[in-house]
């Protein structure tokens, strides 16, 4: 891995680009941020025509207005662009107008989701603004570059823009043609651009921009074409292997809205990822029920080309919505790929489902949440559920239209809470109160599953979930929650790390060598020593259970213990074989997870 340069906050810029985090316990509770790759292929786009662009990262804990001010002064950059989302975009309007007084020869622009999905609410909303960019950013942003001024003639000549004019007045151009030829943007050298190394870290793919389905609660879903464009898979090999190389990156995340859809690309990916890394750099990617249901022998191949968790577009457990949110999926395929996904032995899938969106009543959220359980229950371990309300996404069908959808929008701007988070909308049968109340509900009880099925899950998919979570941090619900249970994570942790052994492990002609060390404490009624099963019930050890867990403390082999055993006659039963009875036991203690094994 490369050693990053972290000093270049001094250097000369023509541009920064600005990724501001709104929720702070994010930050809180992760030692690392994404990367907003999107800002990075503006800098990489820039960097072919002779212009420097740097990103830098600040979270809403931050301040901001003085900080970034400095930034300025020392690059002495002419341009600051913001990317804006949903949850952004309020920190924004707060701190544009306290940059634009203290930086007034600065041009400032926006770009990003907002912007696309509703640009004249974000430029109504955030005052002291050049202009914003509607649609891909890398031609705009470089045409912005080469302008010498500003202008409300020379701002007409770049494509895709709104911008305020001399008289106050919004004006968009002329929309942007969309390139359908994705590889000339190439891809981003992240730490060429990047003035937070110690902050941000990088697991990020595009391997493809826009999305063939067409839901009604996603933007996509609302133009009018959409067409898929794809990389050339040498260059995604290419950015792969950079990743691997400067940041040491381990798991990648495929964040293409749906990575399989061309069968022919799918396969040279997998076999050009086998052959490079046999496995060893695990993947992440989005698919689509129906696409797979059509090529269910495909599923081997992701598998050994490393992919460990798809994410397959679950919304409802409810035919009729899913139809209303033109999914173009079907309940069957959702629960046949699942099942499929898991037979081939990919570790995960995860689901998501609507609470609260279009026609949903009562009965309807009691049919998804069922249907949410029997996935859960088709593969303890493998399948990852959860939940988010509905948020009414601009420029999407159900934003446009909410009464086709049986909607009301009673928070177009989403103010009261994070996206997904909170309730924006009502439907005819639920008002706000009860869609939060069965969203707590559906938390709720799938967090309960999740409890419940951990004594249904596999010795194999045990050892991959802990194997996951320690060499790659892939962590899921399951891992927390298991993770969370000693015996759990004191067997399988060291078993994955490396250097101990199951008891099925060690071979008879090694056991009188090995040494046994019990993974949890012992508890005590004052009378006998209780040890934890499976279940996370505390059972009481018989006198040789007793003694083989209490002498197992990784300090004797088992010749030693043996020995100490066969001498007490309190253990010796005539007509009992008491190496048999010794080793019944602690096979017992493998099935509890009780017990580990050192090789000398």
């Amino acid at each position: 891995m490369q050693n990053i340069d972290n000093s270049q906050e001094n250097t000369k810029a023509d541009a920064l680009l600005i990724q501001l985090s709104a929720n702070p316990y994010f930050d809180m509770l992760s030692s690392y941020s994404i990367g907003q790759l999107g800002l990075y292929y503006l800098a990489e786009y820039a960097d072919r025509f002779g212009y420097i662009a740097k990103v830098k990262y600040y979270n809403s804990f931050d301040e901001v207005s003085n900080l970034l001010p400095e930034i300025i002064e020392k690059t002495s950059c002419r341009i600051l662009g913001f990317y804006v989302d949903s949850e952004n975009i309020w920190a924004l309007r707060n701190l544009i107008p306290i940059l634009h007084q203290r930086c007034p020869n600065t041009i400032i622009t926006l770009g990003g989701p907002q912007v696309t999905g509703d640009p004249f609410g974000t430029m109504q909303l955030i005052s002291n603004v050049t202009c914003g960019v509607i649609g891909e950013g890398e031609v705009p942003f470089l045409k912005l570059l080469q302008l010498k001024s500003f202008s409300d003639d020379d701002l007409s000549t770049i494509n895709g823009l709104i911008y305020n004019n001399s008289a106050g007045k919004l004006i968009v151009t002329t929309p942007q043609k969309q390139n359908l030829h994705i590889d000339e943007y190439g891809y981003p050298k992240r730490e060429k651009y990047c003035l937070d190394p110690d902050r941000i870290t990088f697991s990020q793919l595009i391997t493809g921009r826009g999305c063939m389905g067409r839901c009604a609660f996603c933007y996509e879903g609302g133009k009018e074409h959409t067409n898929l464009r794809v990389r050339d898979i040498n260059s995604c090999l290419e950015e792969i292997d950079y990743l691997v190389e400067t940041y040491g990156v381990k798991y990648i995340n495929i964040v293409d809205d749906t990575f399989i859809l061309n069968r022919k690309r799918t396969e040279e990916f997998c076999n050009r990822m086998t052959d490079k890394y046999q496995g060893q750099i695990k993947w992440y990617c989005e698919a689509r029920a129906d696409i797979l249901s059509k090529n269910i022998d495909i599923l081997p191949l992701l598998k050994q080309a490393g992919l460990v968790k798809i994410q397959l577009g679950g919304e409802s457990g409810c035919q009729e919505i899913l139809d209303a949110y033109k999914k173009g999926v079907t309940i069957e395929q959702l629960e046949f790929v699942t099942q499929k996904i898991v037979e081939a032995g990919i570790p995960y899938v995860y689901a998501n489902f609507i609470i609260g969106g279009a026609f949903e009543t009562e009965s309807t959220f009691d049919r998804t949440l069922s249907f949410a359980k029997k996935l859960m229950h088709i593969a303890p371990g493998h399948v990852e559920v959860s939940s988010s309300v509905f948020t009414p996404t601009p420029g999407s069908p159900m934003y446009n239209n909410p009464d086709e959808y049986g909607l009301k929008i009673i928070d177009k701007r989403c103010i009261r809470g994070a996206s997904c988070s909170f309730v924006f909308a009502e439907t005819e049968h639920l008002n706000q109160y009860k869609i939060w109340q069965l969203r707590n509900k559906f938390n709720n009880e799938i967090e309960r599953e999740y409890s419940l099925l951990l004594e249904n899950i596999s010795y194999e998919q045990l050892r991959s979930i802990f194997y996951l979570s320690t060499k790659f941090s892939i962590d899921t619900p399951w891992s927390n929650l298991l993770k969370s249970k000693a015996h759990y994570r004191n067997y399988f942790e060291p078993l994955v790390r490396g250097g101990f052994y199951s008891f099925s492990e060690i071979s008879i002609d090694d056991i009188s060598s090995a040494i046994p060390l019990r993974t949890t404490h012992l508890s005590s009624d004052g009378v006998a020593f209780y040890r934890i099963k499976r279940s996370g019930e505390y059972v009481k050890n018989n006198n040789l259970e007793n003694a083989l867990i209490t002498l197992s403390a990784g300090k004797l082999t088992f010749q030693d213990i043996f020995n100490m055993i066969k001498s007490n006659p309190a253990f010796t039963t005539e007509g009992v074989n008491i190496l048999d009875e010794c080793l019944s036991i602690y096979k017992d203690f493998e099935r509890e997870f009780s017990v580990i094994w050192k090789k000398i």
